[in-house]
């Protein structure tokens, strides 16, 4: 699926720039947990199979939050950088980055892939839930817009290959070929729900 060396994959930019921070804990408190969904869109031109995940504004709204985290784990201090991702899902439960991230820290800085497929598992959830039943469209892997789903997918893979469950990994690997090819076989992801994050 994706270049594991090639980086962090980045919420894609609005026309007007990144959206402003929420406030800081101790600063005012809390923003509220905003949750707004993701849907699928159509994409122009090809034959009109190929769609891209539209994420919630509160993505964008929460992107600064978002960066933070990433630099403080980048600076060597995956601890800070778990709880400044934590905040960023205060303002938007939906973000895919976010949870693919934390996803990421569990898994490479935690070496906790239980909690790791957590993570990486709601991001799929929230994705799934954005499919109509019976779709056989594509989703390409190259759009920036998708890339936090095939994210989630590489984590849990990587998830249920540490946990020595080769089946679920395999089924993943099935499922992310037939959306990329736009062929969809049998049930959508793993043969249960990859499950919720628990709290660390």
């Amino acid at each position: 699926m994706s270049d594991q060396g090639a980086g962090e994959s980045r919420p894609p930019k609005q026309p007007g720039g990144p959206g402003q921070g929420g406030h800081k804990p101790g600063k005012g408190g809390a923003a509220p947990k905003k949750r707004g969904g993701l849907r699928l869109k159509r994409l122009l031109g090809g034959e009109g199979q190929d769609f891209e995940l539209d994420h919630p504004k509160c993505v964008i709204e929460m992107e600064l939050d978002f960066e933070e985290g990433i630099e403080l784990r980048k600076a060597g201090d995956p601890e800070a950088a778990r709880d400044a991702l934590r905040y960023a899902l205060q303002g938007c439960g939906d973000n895919m980055w976010v949870h693919v991230a934390l996803g990421r820290i569990a898994l490479e800085d935690f070496k906790d892939p239980t909690l790791a497929r957590g993570h990486f598992g709601y991001a799929f959830e929230l994705a799934e839930r954005a499919f109509p039943p019976g779709f056989h469209g594509r989703l390409p892997q190259h759009r920036d817009a998708n890339r936090p789903f095939y994210d989630a997918i590489d984590g849990l893979i990587e998830c249920y290959e540490a946990l020595s469950k080769p089946g679920e990994a395999r089924s993943l690997r099935d499922f992310a070929e037939a959306l990329i090819s736009g062929r969809r076989a049998g049930p959508s992801g793993p043969h249960r729900g990859p499950g919720k994050p628990r709290k660390n």
